[in-house]
C-alpha cells in the first residue's frame, strides 16, 4: 500500500499527518512554497489545547511586550515613536526570508531609529510556540500566522485589527473572506493563493497522439482521455496510471472543489454545524471513488503521486499550484509537463464555483504590543504587502496568483511562467470559494471517510453520514464556533 494508507490504523493522526508531510517536504523543489503543506499536517485533529499543555516547557522567551500606554502612537522626528528593536516571528523558508530581509532593508532606511529581528522556528515548533507563547502573554509584537492555526488566536481575541486604510483592500481577493464575521475587521494579510489545476506529463500524452492543447477540459472527456492513458500489465495491476490520486491532501482539496462545483457548501449557512453529507458531497465523493472502482485509472497500492508523476509512471494529477516543482525534484520529468485549469462539468466557466482555494498567510499583530510597536508593525506590513510590485514578487515566490484581482494577468507576473502554472490558478481565482478555517477536527473524519470508499469499498453516503455525524457531534462538544468564510463567494456575473 501507498505511505498514505499503510499502517492507518496502528499510528495516531498526528504520527501519520507528521510523516507524510516532512516526506513530500523532502521531494519538492525548493524554489516553490513548502510552508503550507508543512502546517496543513501538523495541526491535523489536534485541538490547539493538546499543543499548549504537550509544548509549553518548549516556548522561546520571546521579546516582553511593554506595558500599553494608551492613546495613539505619535511618530517622532525622522522616525516612528517606537525606537529600538522590533521582533517578529517566521518559520524557516529560505526563499521567504530573503525577500523579507530585502523589504527590512528599505524599510528600516525609511524609519531610523526602529529595526526588525525576525526569529525563523523549525516548521515541526513554529505553530506549538506560538499558540504557547500567545497564550501566555509572552508572544512578539507580530508574527507570521498560518492559516490553519491564525483562526485559533483571532477567536480568543488577541490580535489587533488592520487599520482600515492598510493595505488596498478594495483590489484584494482576500477582503471578503479576512473581516472577522462577527466584528468586521480583518486581522491577516495574503501573501499570495493556491489552487488546482491539472497538470500533464506531455511525453506520456504524444506516446498516444494527444496534444497539450487536447487536454480535455469537461469532467466527462478528461476520464475518457485518462482511461485511454491507464496502462496495467498482465496481473491487472496498474503500471502507468491515467491519473494519480494517491495523496490524501489531493484528494481533500478534490473533493471540496467538486463540491463547490456542484453547488454545494462544506457548512451551515451559520457555521455551526457540516452539512458534507448533502447531495453534493455525495456526488464529489462518487467522482473520488470512481478514480479507483469505475475508470480505473489508479490503484491504491500504486505509487504514490509524487513518485508516480515524477517517474513518468502517472500521465496526469490534479492538485495545487504549489507542487508544480518538478524539474529539479524529479529530472526524469523536467521539461515534460504541463497544466491546463481544473475540469468543470460544462468544460468552460463553471455555473458556480471552480473549486476551493487556499491563502498563504499573512502577518498578524499581536493587540498586548504596545501602540508604538503596533504602529510599527502595521508600518511594516503594509510596505512589505501593499505595493502592487511587492505583491507580484510575493507571488513569483511562491508559485500562486497574488491577492490582488487586479494583477491576475500582469505580463511581469507571467512572463517567466513557464509552465502556466500561475497563470493556470490566477485565470480560476474569481470563481474559487475560500472556505474559511478548517476546524481542527475535520481531517481525521475525512481521512477516515477516504479509508471507508477506497479500502473498504463503502458506500460514499454511508461513509460521508457517519464522518458528518461524528465531526458536529465533536464540533458541539468542543463548544467553539468556527470562523467559516465559504458563503462570502458571490459568483461573478
Amino acid at each position: 500500500m501507498t505511505e498514505s494508507h499503510a499502517g492507518r490504523k496502528s499510528k495516531t493522526a498526528l504520527m501519520i499527518v507528521c510523516e507524510e508531510e516532512i516526506k513530500m517536504k523532502n521531494r519538492v523543489l525548493t524554489n516553490r512554497v513548502l510552508t503550507r503543506r508543512s502546517f496543513l499536517g501538523v495541526s491535523a485533529g489536534i485541538g490547539a489545547g493538546v499543543f499548549l499543555a504537550a509544548c509549553a516547557p518548549n516556548a522561546v522567551a520571546p521579546q516582553a511586550p511593554q506595558a500599553a500606554t494608551g492613546g495613539q502612537a505619535s511618530t517622532a522626528a525622522g522616525g516612528l515613536a517606537y525606537q529600538g528593536e522590533l521582533e517578529y516571528w517566521d518559520w524557516d523558508f529560505d526563499p521567504r526570508a530573503a525577500l523579507l530581509e530585502k523589504y527590512t532593508k528599505a524599510w528600516e532606511t525609511e524609519h531610523p531609529g526602529t529595526t526588525l529581528k525576525r526569529i525563523s522556528q523549525a516548521y515541526a515548533d513554529a505553530q506549538t510556540k506560538l499558540l504557547t507563547a500567545a497564550s501566555s502573554g509572552n508572544n512578539p509584537p507580530f508574527a507570521n500566522i498560518h492559516n490553519t492555526w491564525r483562526f485559533a488566536i483571532q477567536r480568543q481575541g488577541l490580535l489587533e485589527p488592520y487599520p482600515d486604510d492598510l493595505l488596498p483592500f478594495d483590489k484584494m481577493l482576500s477582503t471578503a473572506y479576512n473581516r472577522d464575521p462577527q466584528t468586521g475587521k480583518v486581522y491577516t494579510c495574503t501573501f499570495n493563493y493556491f489552487c488546482d489545476e491539472l497538470f500533464f506529463n506531455t511525453d506520456l500524452l504524444a506516446a498516444e497522439g494527444i496534444k497539450p492543447e487536447q487536454v480535455p477540459t469537461k469532467w466527462d472527456d478528461y476520464f475518457v482521455m485518462a482511461e485511454q492513458l491507464t496502462k496495467r500489465g498482465a496481473d491487472g495491476k496498474v503500471t502507468q496510471a491515467g491519473m494519480t490520486l494517491n495523496h490524501y491532501y489531493s484528494r481533500q482539496w478534490l473533493w471540496q472543489t467538486l463540491v463547490y462545483q456542484l453547488g454545494g457548501w462544506l457548512y451551515s449557512e451559520d457555521g455551526t454545524e457540516a452539512i458534507w453529507n448533502s447531495e453534493q458531497g455525495v456526488n464529489a465523493l462518487q467522482m473520488i471513488k470512481d478514480v479507483y472502482f469505475k475508470h480505473k485509472l489508479d490503484d491504491v497500492d500504486f505509487l504514490s503521486l509524487w513518485d508516480a508523476f515524477g517517474t513518468n509512471k502517472a500521465a496526469t494529477y490534479i492538485s495545487q499550484g504549489y507542487t508544480a516543482g518538478w524539474d529539479t525534484d524529479y529530472p526524469d520529468v523536467a521539461g515534460k509537463w504541463g497544466t491546463i485549469t481544473t475540469p468543470t462539468f460544462t468544460g468552460s466557466t463553471p455555473d458556480h464555483a471552480w473549486g476551493m482555494v487556499s491563502p498563504e498567510e499573512g502577518f498578524g499583530v499581536f493587540k498586548n504590543a504596545t501602540p508604538e510597536q503596533k504602529e510599527a508593525a502595521f508600518s511594516f506590513i503594509g510596505y512589505a504587502v501593499g505595493p502592487d510590485e511587492h505583491a507580484l514578487e510575493w507571488a513569483k515566490l511562491q508559485g500562486g496568483p497574488p491577492d490582488r484581482a487586479d494583477l491576475l494577468n500582469n505580463p511581469d507576473l507571467l512572463a517567466n511562467d513557464k509552465y502556466g502554472v500561475i497563470a493556470n490558478q490566477g485565470k480560476t481565482m474569481p470563481y474559487r470559494v475560500n472556505p474559511g478555517e478548517q476546524p481542527l477536527q475535520a481531517e481525521k473524519h475525512w481521512r477516515t471517510m477516504f479509508d471507508r470508499i477506497l479500502l473498504e469499498n463503502a458506500e460514499p453516503k454511508a461513509a460521508l453520514d457517519e464522518a458528518t455525524a461524528n465531526f458536529n457531534t465533536e464540533l458541539k462538544e468542543s463548544g467553539e464556533k468556527p470562523i467559516i468564510t465559504e458563503r462570502a463567494y458571490k459568483q461573478p456575473s
